[in-house]
């Protein structure tokens, strides 16, 4: 069985929200994209409702051990206040992948 795994997460951002809230993630992936464990990551905004962002990300680790080892990260701490701080919604799931395709 693969450890890779896709975790995406739905936020609920109010537009007043939005710029804070996307430079802080842009700070936050400088540091993501080093770790050994991260494959790749987009974020998404929904076209029909604007206070509807998805951040997609690949890992090569298991849920269990990316909640004990990138969770964990110093430099996550701020952007967890932020959220907090801002009331933004957020709605993770995990996902194992069942079948790719690429472009040939």
């Amino acid at each position: 069985m693969s450890n890779k795994i896709t975790l995406v997460v739905r936020f609920r951002i109010e537009e007043s929200a939005k710029r804070e809230f996307t430079a802080k993630l842009q700070d936050i992936f400088t540091h993501i994209v080093k770790e050994e464990t991260f494959v790749e990551a987009s974020l998404v905004q929904d076209m029909r409702d604007p206070e509807s962002i998805l951040n997609y990300e690949v890992w090569n680790e298991s849920p269990e051990s990316f909640m004990k080892n990138q969770m964990s990260r110093a430099y996550r701490a701020e952007f967890e206040k932020m959220i907090v701080d801002l009331k933004i919604d957020r709605t993770p799931a995990w996902y194992s992948t069942i079948a790719e395709w690429k472009r040939a």
